[in-house]
């Protein structure tokens, strides 16, 4: 395939991407991620349209293309468009795009997320909508719930997603891979200004385990040049950064060093400055 097509294959790939997760695509989208002339993203459009009936619906309101019933052209791997949407990674038709240098990265349990069900999540997130979702929890099982998505989450290990619980009347996080079902709702009138916890930051201050043989090669692997290195986060992300990075956070460093090589020396002013108990949680 020639350069020309080969670039153009993207547009085409980004116009789908764009309509199955954020539920609508316009010209002005494919303008500012491509730098190309406003008849040229209207080309790009049309052709899509032509390869992809049925998927693309004109709204005359909103002035957009929003997503309809056709059926995708593209292979999408779930894994890579949710990182793109938290804008961490550039959205490519396949990884190996990205492919320059021989590596290896380790590998973690592969987790199912049907692509139709985490599309229609992100949609309503970008559409400000409630949503009815069927939803496993290891306390209570399957359950149906009312949840307003708001953002993506990335523990290190797998996907959740903030919302608002609208019958427990809180912000809560859900495993993306415990969603059985999932139908939008109404337009909600939650967002994550409201959210005290994810609005909240608090500073981590973290020293080498203080049973370490030897501290020094400690502060070497983690860049502590100081008397400790200190990590900024949301206060509702610090139990998912502890168990990630595998700290000791109990009270008198009780953990093995070898195995949690650092210590979280400030826990009560963390918990005094709005960060949950759940989080120091075994």
């Amino acid at each position: 395939m020639s350069p020309h097509r080969d670039i153009q294959r993207e547009r085409l790939f980004y116009i789908e991407f764009l309509a199955l997760f954020a539920g609508q695509v316009s010209r002005k989208d494919i303008v500012s991620r491509f730098g190309i002339s406003e008849p040229a993203a209207t080309k790009d459009i049309s052709l899509y349209a032509d390869l992809a009936p049925g998927m693309l619906r004109y709204d005359l309101r909103q002035k957009c293309y929003v997503l309809a019933e056709g059926k995708p052209i593209f292979e999408h791997d779930v894994d890579q468009c949710l990182y793109s949407l938290a804008g961490e990674r550039a959205i490519a038709m396949d990884t190996e795009h990205a492919k320059r240098l021989s590596s290896w990265v380790n590998c973690s349990i592969r987790r199912k997320m049907p692509l139709p069900l985490v599309a229609t999540i992100t949609r309503c997130m970008y559409q400000r909508r409630k949503m009815i979702a069927q939803y496993w929890s290891l306390s209570s099982g399957s359950k149906e719930r009312m949840l307003s998505p708001l953002a993506l989450v990335n523990d290190g290990l797998r996907w959740h997603i903030r919302c608002f619980d609208h019958e427990r009347g809180e912000f809560r996080d859900y495993n993306l891979t415990r969603f059985q079902t999932v139908e939008p709702g109404d337009l909600s009138n939650v967002s994550l200004d409201g959210d005290e916890e994810w609005n909240t930051e608090v500073r981590l201050r973290l020293i080498p385990h203080p049973k370490a043989d030897h501290p020094a090669t400690i502060r070497l692997d983690y860049d502590i040049a100081d008397d400790a290195k200190y990590v900024t986060l949301k206060a509702c992300l610090v139990g998912y950064f502890l168990r990630h990075w595998h700290i000791d956070f109990t009270d008198g460093a009780l953990g093995n060093p070898k195995a949690e090589q650092l210590f979280l020396d400030n826990k009560h002013e963390l918990l005094k400055s709005g960060v949950r108990p759940w989080a120091f949680e075994a």
